[in-house]
């Protein structure tokens, strides 16, 4: 098993956890009737650590902020919702403590860049400003954080959430949201 990286260091290996791949969990069930809702897995915490964890990309960790322009945001089409772009890349502002060590204590305000995926008419968003804990994948010179439909790499900023990442980065129970 390859340990997700982060540019200050790498992570903890989760203790009990065999890893697999977790694309399920992001593989909608779609119908093609007009009123068909999306039907996503759990998806939290520990399972973006898990991703990252079998990822080759390298990816930070970061406890903070992201401002962007929300008018950016894919909105739904209503004359046709399938139009909407699959992919939408948004300019952003990431800052906050980065995940060093065993702690959030680096410092960062560095660029970044919001990926919103869209399925359909459904699509990932998150608010400008709020307090999350990101996943941010290291792409070249950028930092991208994807918000998908069916879960991102953004988790409101909370003590069990911290409490999760935490734990996988410690080598503690790491636990995905549903067994896979």
């Amino acid at each position: 098993m390859r340990l997700p990286r982060f540019l200050s260091g790498g992570f903890a290996r989760p203790a009990g956890v065999a890893l697999g791949v977790f694309a399920a969990a992001l593989l909608p069930v779609i119908s093609v009737t007009p009123a068909a809702a999306l039907s996503c897995l759990p998806w939290g915490p520990a399972d973006a650590y898990l991703h990252a964890a079998a990822s080759e990309s390298a990816y930070n960790l970061v406890a903070g902020e992201l401002r962007f322009d929300e008018s950016l945001l894919p909105q739904s089409h209503a004359d046709n919702p399938n139009d909407t772009p699959p992919l939408t890349q948004i300019p952003a502002q990431l800052s906050g403590k980065m995940l060093e060590g065993k702690y959030f204590s680096g410092r960062v305000n560095v660029p970044a860049v919001l990926e919103v995926e869209c399925l359909g008419p459904w699509c990932g968003g998150m608010k400008s400003g709020a307090d999350y804990v990101f996943f941010a994948e290291q792409r070249g010179q950028d930092l991208v954080i994807r918000a998908g439909a069916c879960g991102g790499f953004a988790f409101d900023d909370t003590p069990e959430v911290r409490r999760q990442v935490l734990d996988c980065h410690r080598g503690a129970a790491c636990e995905p949201a549903m067994p896979r």
